[in-house]
């Protein structure tokens, strides 16, 4: 009989000592109080975590370092009792160092970017999270495309309330390596049969999406879009997708980014007739909940914007002053947005409390004018003169609403909620003074800083362009798809768990 060769554990191997081979762990490690590592072909990832203030190192030191190490006073000495090969991870700045230099160093220095800078001050948004270490430290054996999406979001981050300004050109250069990275891993998964329809994937794609747009390198956007929603279409569609475990956040945030991105897209190129509509209306009636997975929309409201984008979508394809349909639709969509109670709905919903309600009545009053602006573009409701006074009566009601909740700066977890009422009122300062067109500017210079994203600069940018082309319509002011989010990143954590 041939003898089978016994393997030391990797931690008897370390400490050069002889292992007795007991399974699942050695009686050393056991006895010394050490988590022993098995006995596998390949090393384990050497991370030791320990709580806040327990973290102590020592290192390797040439004798010159020992002797002035050893002149110093005893209290500028470095205790340690940790081993010298463990990675330590330390409290540090909530700044992201440019000097990184391998993707364990990245990966730790995001997630504390993450912890002590709580980036991710936003509620219980299903899109933004927290991250626990017991997370952390699963996502480390994940694909480069899911882990490097951490790393990505935080540069993008840091660079974004930096201002791009030229401390950050280390941090630019870092992103541009990590994304890379990110998109060979990525197209390798996608190379793989059987795992191109993977929820990873379709997460992966994603997490590209938003590391793109945050950075403002996301022209070609609609080709993730497109990307994910064959995947979506092999699975047997979103409603047969979301009974995947731990896929669900992913499915919300891709229904909210096709209705976001279609409000401010041309009306003959609009995303809402790749997805059946009643598939979109049952996972909103179902999993919208208290509106944190539409960026704090009551999802009643939320249903109305996907409805007038349908709306939009036909009157393209069709001759609105031969067929009346579509401008009864709309009268009763107004009607509909006019005649929700927000009142209510915060009580239902235990949101009754000063911010949430200002929150609902900005959203309602944007909503309301999107429906009159943007059918009034595409000849679906007529222009009189009553309709016109309406727009301009909602208009400044939106205005104070948005002045009130900006001023003084909103808290860290509400800020991000305001781009796209922002937007809405911006669309219409074209015919108003010059103090609306700055209110809106400013505030989403603001908002770019505040939050730490592209989205609200990307918003700025289209808006300067139509005040200064002169014209009036919705549909004049976004004459290409644009994406205008804050949100930072897919929630891909329920994945790993």
């Amino acid at each position: 009989m041939v003898e089978i060769r016994k393997r030391h554990c990797w931690e008897c191997l370390r400490r050069r000592l002889v292992c007795d081979f007991a399974l699942p762990g050695c009686t050393r490690c056991k006895s010394s109080g050490v988590d022993c590592p098995g006995y596998s072909e390949t090393p384990p990832v050497r991370v030791r975590w320990l709580e806040p203030g327990r973290v102590k190192s020592r290192q390797r030191k040439s004798p010159a370092k020992h002797r002035d190490q050893a002149c110093r006073p005893k209290s500028e000495s470095v205790s340690s009792n940790s081993s010298d090969d463990t990675r330590i991870i330390n409290t540090i700045r909530p700044d992201l160092r440019p000097d990184l230099k391998t993707e364990v160093h990245a990966l730790i220095d995001s997630f504390e970017y993450c912890r002590l800078a709580q980036t991710q001050r936003l509620g219980t948004n299903t899109n933004i999270y927290k991250i626990p270490v017991e997370l952390f430290r699963a996502g480390l054996a994940s694909p480069n495309h899911i882990r490097l999406g951490l790393v990505c979001m935080t540069i993008s981050h840091r660079m974004n309330q930096m201002g791009h300004n030229a401390d950050s050109k280390a941090l630019q250069s870092n992103f541009f390596h990590y994304r890379g990275v990110l998109i060979r891993s990525l197209n390798n998964e996608i190379g793989v049969p059987h795992k191109r329809n993977s929820d990873v994937v379709l997460a992966g794609i994603l997490t590209l999406l938003f590391a793109d747009a945050q950075q403002g390198i996301a022209k070609h956007w609609r080709h993730h879009i497109e990307g994910a929603r064959r995947l979506i279409y092999l699975r047997g569609g979103i409603l047969q997708l979301i009974k995947s475990p731990g896929v669900l956040p992913i499915a919300l945030c891709f229904v909210f980014l096709i209705v976001n991105a279609d409000t401010s897209s041309p009306a003959s190129d609009l995303l809402v007739d790749t997805l059946p509509l009643q598939h979109l209306y049952s996972i909103i009636d179902q999993f919208g909940g208290n509106g944190y997975a539409f960026q704090m929309c009551p999802p009643p409201l939320f249903l109305g914007i996907i409805k007038i984008n349908h709306i939009r979508s036909r009157a393209s394809k069709v001759d609105t002053a031969q067929d009346d349909t579509l401008q009864k639709e709309a009268s009763q969509i107004l009607s509909q947005v006019y005649g929700f109670s927000g009142e209510e709905w915060a009580s239902a919903n235990d949101k009754h409390d000063d911010e949430n309600l200002l929150l609902i009545s900005i959203f309602q009053s944007a909503v309301a004018l999107y429906c009159m602006s943007s059918l009034q573009s595409v000849g679906v409701l007529p222009p009189d003169p009553r309709l016109k006074s309406n727009r301009y009566m909602e208009t400044r009601i939106l205005y104070e609403l948005l002045n009130k909740a900006l001023n003084p700066l909103p808290s860290a977890g509400s800020n991000g909620y305001f781009l796209w009422p922002l937007v809405v009122l911006g669309v219409q300062a074209i015919g108003a003074c010059g103090n609306l067109r700055t209110f809106v500017r400013e505030n989403l210079v603001n908002l770019s800083a505040s939050s730490g994203t592209h989205g609200p600069l990307a918003a700025c940018q289209v808006l300067e362009t139509f005040w200064a082309s002169g014209k009036t319509e919705w549909d004049d002011c976004f004459r290409e798809s644009n994406m205008l989010t804050t949100i930072l990143t897919v929630n891909r954590g329920q994945l790993l768990k």
